[in-house]
């Protein structure tokens, strides 16, 4: 079972990108029943769900608690930034997700806590690019970090 490094995962772009990214590039596992699940933008601009998905081109990447809501009233071109609850194993792969940002068009950005191995990643991408890429180590991680219990 692998340590997690987890944190919230913000996603920006137009929203029909964000859209697409949602509906697609995020796979729902699945589920003890094995009944398929499919993702699906309600009347309201809503896509949730409580199953986990995997962050597709990822090596473990996954989304939990999906709970998203893109405005019906905005045009398909107005920016906007979701915040998605993620977790990786062991690790995060800025390349994965600088190839999933491609293809999506859009930008994200994550801070992420991983308690087992007492670190804490910052990844920025914007428009294809990956602008920031920090590990950040510990003496004393219990007391150094900002959320100490977060991931592992």
């Amino acid at each position: 079972m692998p340590n997690w490094c987890a944190g919230t995962l913000r996603v920006r772009g137009k929203k029909k990108d964000l859209q697409n990214f949602v509906l697609k590039g995020l796979k729902p596992c699945g589920t003890f029943k094995n009944e398929p699940v499919k993702l699906e933008l309600d009347e309201y601009g809503y896509v949730d769900s409580n199953v986990t998905c995997w962050i597709e081109g990822t090596n473990r990447g996954f989304v939990n608690n999906l709970n998203v809501c893109f405005d019906r009233d905005d045009e398909d071109d107005y920016i906007q930034t979701i915040a998605l609850d993620a977790e990786f194993a062991w690790n995060i792969r800025s390349e994965e997700l600088l190839k999933v940002c491609k293809k999506y068009h859009i930008d994200m950005r994550i801070y992420a806590f991983e308690m087992g191995m007492e670190f804490n990643l910052e990844i920025e991408i914007i428009n294809g690019k990956i602008t920031k890429e920090s590990y950040f180590a510990f003496q004393d991680y219990m007391w150094e970090c900002i959320c100490p219990n977060m991931g592992g």
